[in-house]
């Protein structure tokens, strides 16, 4: 006798999600709307969600929220312990 197929069942593969946007982003300064100065939408340190960002282009004019770590940021900071970079060929 035969197995039953399970057809529509298959895993998912294996590559890591990918990295989530913020639930939000912080305004950094005042942000307007079509550059108008009376269409002031967002003060400086309100959430601005990210539909907002993306349509108005205010990319540059906000940051994500505390605790968030995206893997876009860098850090100029060496991954090696003690602040101190290493190398594992022909130590010099």
């Amino acid at each position: 006798m035969a197995a039953p197929s399970r057809r529509g069942e298959s895993k998912p593969p294996s590559t890591p999600p990918a990295p989530a946007a913020p639930p939000y982003y912080i305004a950094e300064q005042p942000l307007f709307i079509g550059g108008n100065q009376f269409a002031r939408a967002f003060n400086a340190g309100d959430r601005v969600p990210v539909e907002h960002v993306e349509k108005h282009g205010w990319a540059d004019k906000v940051r994500p929220p505390d605790g968030y770590d995206s893997p876009q940021q860098t850090s100029d900071e060496p991954d090696a312990k003690g602040g101190q970079a290493t190398s594992k060929e022909g130590d010099v």
